[in-house]
């Protein structure tokens, strides 16, 4: 069974399950995912969970013994990966998004309340108030355009794990940063229009300017 857990320093999510778990996981985002009829940066963002399940699965990311009986002379081998809140629930609201626009079989179904009520378990349990408002949120996912700027969700993921503040005092801040992801909110059409401009200037694609804003920091999960 697929579980999760919020990290130690609520920055992102761990998610738990696996080889068959995993690898079930997986097939579902690509079927879900691959030729749909809107965009292939869409398909990209989205394929990036698939990305870290498949690496999950292959054992290159965590590998976790958990005992089977109290006694603990049993265990069973799990695999794990971690996400950035920012990304995981704007990839878990498209997908649930892009679902919608296509048959999905039961097994797909399940998956996808399966990775819901993990994001929900998670958010919830590191701090029930802020939790509940992260999951309001997801629950109204708008979906996304077309031309979508993706780099704004990796520009809001720095500003979220730069804060100064860690754990719940960070955390308290997500359901901000996820209402400024909105693709009609303030903050995300003033973006827009920079990248924009920026890539009319330099004659290319918005999409195609990749800096986020600066470098990376060193920051505690």
């Amino acid at each position: 069974m697929i579980f999760a857990k919020a990290t130690k320093y609520g920055a992102g999510i761990t998610v738990y399950g696996d080889h068959y778990d995993l690898t079930n996981l997986q097939e579902t985002i690509y079927d879900l995912t691959t030729n749909t009829a809107h965009g292939s940066e869409i398909e990209e963002f989205v394929l990036g969970l698939a990305y870290e399940t498949r690496h999950a699965h292959q054992g290159d990311r965590e590998v976790v013994k958990f005992p089977r009986d109290f006694m603990g002379t049993e265990t069973d081998t799990y695999f794990a990966f971690k996400e950035l809140w920012p990304v995981f629930l704007m990839q878990l609201g498209a997908l649930r998004w892009l679902a919608g626009f296509q048959p999905t079989s039961k097994n797909h179904q399940a998956n996808l309340f399966r990775l819901e009520a993990c994001a929900e378990e998670a958010l919830t349990s590191y701090d029930p108030f802020v939790g509940k408002r992260c999951v309001q949120r997801l629950a109204l996912f708008p979906g996304l355009t077309s031309t979508y700027l993706f780099q704004y969700v990796e520009n809001c993921c720095l500003q979220y794990v730069s804060r100064k503040v860690t754990g719940k005092a960070r955390y308290r801040e997500l359901p901000e940063i996820l209402r400024m992801l909105l693709p009609l909110s303030e903050e995300y059409r003033e973006f827009e229009e920079y990248l924009e401009a920026t890539a009319k200037a330099k004659g290319c694609r918005p999409a195609d300017l990749r800096d986020a804003g600066g470098p990376w920091p060193e920051f505690k999960w």
